[in-house]
């Protein structure tokens, strides 16, 4: 890493993750000078994409929501992507067999898994979720709203009817603790995906990362990956910022595009951090990533467990991932707590046996991640869902922030990391204007990028 020590800039963002990166962009873009920091040799975070062989795999399946708020702040800052919808007529396992998967009302009358009155009921649901506004319950836990919703079924109806609600909540939130997760998170994503569906996008969500820089850099951000900080101290005109090797840096403002645990370590002092920090639930997922020379059963793109939960999807059906051969994402949705990685393999390994069997001998490349964090905080219930989520300016400070998506009341995934960036410099600039009478230094555009 280049030389940093006593170096002066406006703001300075630690984390290269999608916030981090947007929230930089976005300083930048208003004139201000800018200087992100980054731990890992690569930015990105669990955006990054990876080479294998001529293909390129996301950390597990990825989807971008259109209409939430992400897509509309990556076209203001010029990132350019290309992508596809997915068919959602698929099929789903129920009781280890595949059956029709209802994607459209058509398809639900026509599926055989559920009776008659069933249908009718899940048509009424469906219509319930795509109006029901989202503030109604968002202090309501989804495992709560699913059984009220469901409560007058009879008793032998009832069951199918919360497999296909808590299988359509896993899959449009990635996560699957219905005991804890507010149902509002559920409704906010299914209506989303309702009135937009999402993009699989080509050449995976790599090309974000190189969006989000490209627009960092051109904006003259001086990024320096390898740059592990240990500390944030605030001062009533400033902040300085410790790294490991011992350099300092001082900025008006400070960005942490950071997980909580990390942004309670760099600010220990904060006890709202270490709250937070302590209580936050991961959202994680077991995936298991592979590569086929060609697919036993190309008509099977999409399937979900409507009582396992598990999900696979072709996404080379879809999306542009290499040269000839099939990208096939397969995830389990894990609960909070422990959890087996060699059972979780094994099931998803069982997965691709019933979807696609004979896909062994058609292996180029596998990639298993056994605890992929999807989301660092859960929005609970008993927290108010997205309301109850940390702000983006740290309470009882004058210039610092966070950003990721575990911060602020607007979004779930990457929408709640690029609307937080975005949120997050908006404030910064803010503060930035205020104190105008603290004299940036040394100049930076000159310092190479590692």
């Amino acid at each position: 890493m280049n030389q940093l020590n006593n170096t002066a800039v406006h703001t300075a963002v630690i984390g290269g993750g999608l916030a981090g990166l947007t929230a930089a962009a976005t300083l930048a873009r208003a004139g201000k000078s800018v200087l992100l920091l980054e731990k890992a040799r690569h930015i990105g975070g669990r955006a990054l994409s990876q080479q294998r062989g001529d293909f390129t795999l996301n950390l597990g399946p990825h989807a971008l929501y259109i209409g939430g708020g992400a897509s509309d702040i990556l076209a203001e800052l010029g990132v350019a992507w290309s992508g596809h919808k997915p068919n959602l007529r698929g099929s789903a396992v129920y009781q280890n067999r595949l059956v029709p998967m209802p994607g459209t009302p058509q398809d639900l009358l026509a599926t055989n898994w559920l009776a008659l009155a069933e249908k009718a009921a899940m048509m009424r649901l469906l219509w319930r979720i795509t109006h029901t506004p989202l503030e109604s319950v968002a202090g309501i836990s989804l495992a709560d709203w699913v059984n009220e919703q469901t409560r007058s079924a009879p008793l032998r109806h009832a069951a199918p009817l919360r497999h296909f609600l808590h299988l359509l909540a896993r899959t449009s939130t990635y996560a699957n603790a219905p005991e804890l997760s507010s149902a509002a998170i559920f409704l906010r994503q299914f209506q989303l995906a309702y009135r937009h569906n999402v993009r699989y996008l080509d050449g995976g969500w790599q090309t974000l990362v190189d969006g989000l820089r490209a627009a960092a850099e051109t904006a003259s951000v001086t990024i320096h990956t390898g740059a592990r900080v240990v500390s944030v101290h605030e001062h009533p005109t400033h902040a300085t910022i410790f790294l490991a090797d011992g350099q300092t840096i001082q900025v008006t403002a400070v960005i942490l595009a950071v997980d909580p645990q990390t942004a309670s370590q760099l600010l220990p002092e904060q006890a709202q951090l270490r709250q937070w920090a302590a209580t936050a639930v991961p959202v994680q997922a077991a995936c298991l990533d592979v590569v086929l020379r060609h697919v036993p059963h190309p008509d099977r793109r999409y399937v979900l467990g409507l009582d396992q939960p598990l999900y696979f999807s072709n996404h080379s059906a879809v999306a542009h991932f290499g040269p000839d051969g099939s990208v096939i994402h397969v995830a389990k949705y894990l609960p909070p707590g422990a959890s087996d990685a060699a059972q979780d393999e094994a099931e998803l390994e069982a997965m691709l046996d019933l979807v696609q069997p004979g896909w062994r001998a058609e292996l180029i490349e596998r990639r298993f991640l056994p605890h992929m964090t999807v989301v660092n905080d859960l929005a609970r219930a008993d927290n108010g869902g997205l309301h109850g989520r940390p702000g983006y300016a740290l309470p009882h400070s004058q210039r610092l922030y966070l950003a990721g998506d575990w911060v602020g009341p607007q979004g779930w995934l990457a929408d709640a990391a690029i609307v937080s960036g975005k949120r997050a410099a908006e404030l910064a600039l803010e503060e930035i204007e205020r104190s105008r009478d603290w004299e940036i230094a040394p100049e930076i555009a000159n310092l190479s990028i590692s």
